[in-house]
């Protein structure tokens, strides 16, 4: 903003004060968006070490199923309470979708389902990480343009 007053005649001539209140609820506005999306943001990057890591498991299971080898699980029945399994023919994986659905896929099936959401995972942590560039040049623009119309109250007021 270069011209504070022509900012106040454009928003309807309206006072030094009603022009910093204005920008102080645009910028409250911007840091609620902002804090909205590094939550979200931050919720994507929680998920991906646990997406990686069952992509990992999938790909192993696909090798030891390939060799013929035999694969020893241990899975978690109730709290403290584990079995362990060993099975020579994996060809077969369950997948939690959410919500409680669990669904059967083959190997290469559930590789392709969890690569997939790993990369959406990654593409979505950049697309908030762009998102909240811009975000933070808005907030910049909105204090600098908050400071501009203070200042010109400032300056105002003391040539009176």
């Amino acid at each position: 903003m270069e011209d504070v007053e022509a900012y106040l005649k454009k928003e309807g001539n309206i006072s030094i004060d009603e022009g910093i209140r204005r920008l102080e609820t645009i910028y409250r506005k911007y840091k609620q968006v902002e804090q909205q999306l590094t939550e979200q943001k931050l919720r994507l990057i929680s998920k991906l070490p646990d997406l990686k890591k069952s992509v990992e498991i999938v790909n192993h299971l696909e090798e030891k199923s390939k060799k013929k080898e035999t694969v020893e699980v241990t899975h978690l029945l109730s709290d403290h309470v584990y079995q362990r399994v060993k099975s020579d023919s994996l060809d077969k994986v369950l997948l939690w979708l959410g919500s409680n659905v669990m669904v059967e896929f083959s190997l290469s099936e559930a590789r392709c389902i969890l690569e997939d959401n790993y990369k959406s995972a990654n593409d979505g942590v950049t697309k908030y990480e762009k998102e909240l560039a811009f975000l933070k040049d808005q907030i910049t623009t909105t204090e600098v343009n908050m400071a501009h119309v203070y200042n010109y109250g400032v300056r105002k007021r003391a040539g009176r």
